[in-house]
């Protein structure tokens, strides 16, 4: 990092000063040191043929000079060095000072870079907002020009469900076909068959059988054995079990059943003879229907609403067949 011109000026100037100060003050101490040593080998008597010595009070003259020599110089040399250390302590503070200056320096620096990267970041945000906005003005201005595409949904009546609890008749909707299923007639037959199968119970908890063909469909159902309740045995003073049906489902007779749609809809077909002997305002109609079948049941609705009856959907998972239990939920009919 580059410094300050003022504070390379500070520093070697003080530094030359610094300098100046030690050799002085190292002279000075040569200087006492050799007086010092002259003073000491003095000889004390002439040698032959040496001129005459100085009498005793002239030397003792000089000895005193000699030693306010050495006692100013040794002042001197304490003082040179009492200024060395204010100098030494002024020149850490200037370093202290300067070391604070230069992180000042730095942070802002750093701030300055920082705040550079920020502003950078934001003019590319701008830049790709402004892009993603032309982007969407032109696909705006190419759907503006296309002639929109009108398809026209016939919405029917939706009134509160309610659950069905009068006369119900149940048709499958599978393939884009219609067809009755015929519940009433197989579960008329399972009730007949299962008086003459109930005494399978007595060493089974349960036991499945099947009727029909009906219509192009059989029913197999199961038959299971339940211990009277601890209440019900209190209250009627007896013992033993009851038989009820567990579960039932149908199981048709080939793959494709029914109408076509078409065929069902027109005035002789099998559905709408179905649905001449039915009374519009005692009976819901029930439709079993499979996903490939959702376009059929609307415009079987439609034409059911039409007629006045009210309607229930039960939809299906593909390859699962129609069943029911006692457990299971009333159709809900609209």
């Amino acid at each position: 990092m580059s410094q300050p011109p003022d504070a390379d000026f500070t520093s070697q100037d003080h530094d030359s000063f610094l300098d100046i100060v030690a050799n002085i003050v190292g002279i000075l101490i040569i200087l006492v040191m050799v007086v010092s040593l002259r003073a000491r080998n003095s000889p004390s008597e002439p040698a032959e043929g040496d001129p005459p010595q100085l009498p005793t009070s002239t030397k003792q003259i000089d000895h005193a000079a000699l030693q306010q020599d050495v006692a100013r110089l040794a002042l001197e040399s304490v003082r040179m060095q009492q200024f060395v250390e204010v100098r030494s302590e002024e020149r850490n503070r200037l370093s202290v000072l300067l070391a604070a200056l230069e992180e000042q320096l730095e942070a802002a620096r750093s701030a300055m870079q920082k705040r550079d990267r920020e502003i950078f970041d934001l003019q590319s945000n701008l830049q790709t907002a402004r892009t993603a906005l032309e982007q969407t003005e032109r696909e705006q201005l190419r759907a503006a020009a296309v002639e929109p595409h009108r398809k026209e949904i016939e919405s029917l009546p939706t009134p509160i469900g309610k659950s069905v609890f009068g006369k119900e008749v149940h048709f499958q909707l599978l393939g884009g076909r219609v067809v009755q299923l015929p519940i009433d007639s197989l579960f008329h037959e399972a009730r007949q068959q299962a008086r003459q199968k109930v005494w399978k119970l007595d060493k089974l908890p349960e036991a499945t059988e099947t009727v029909g063909p009906h219509g192009g469909f059989h029913m197999r159902y199961t038959l299971e054995r339940l211990e009277l309740p601890p209440q019900v045995r209190r209250e009627r003073g007896r013992t033993g079990y009851m038989i009820r049906s567990k579960l039932w489902e149908l199981i048709p007779t080939r793959g494709q059943l029914g109408e076509t749609l078409a065929a069902a809809l027109a005035d002789n077909s099998e559905f709408r003879h179905v649905l001449a002997r039915l009374d519009p305002q005692h009976t819901t109609i029930t439709l079993w229907t499979y996903p490939d079948s959702f376009e059929t049941f609307r415009a079987v609705k439609k034409e059911l609403f039409q007629l006045g009856f009210e309607t229930a959907a039960r939809p299906l998972p593909a390859g699962v067949r129609i069943a029911g239990s006692p457990t299971g939920s009333r159709s809900t009919a609209q």
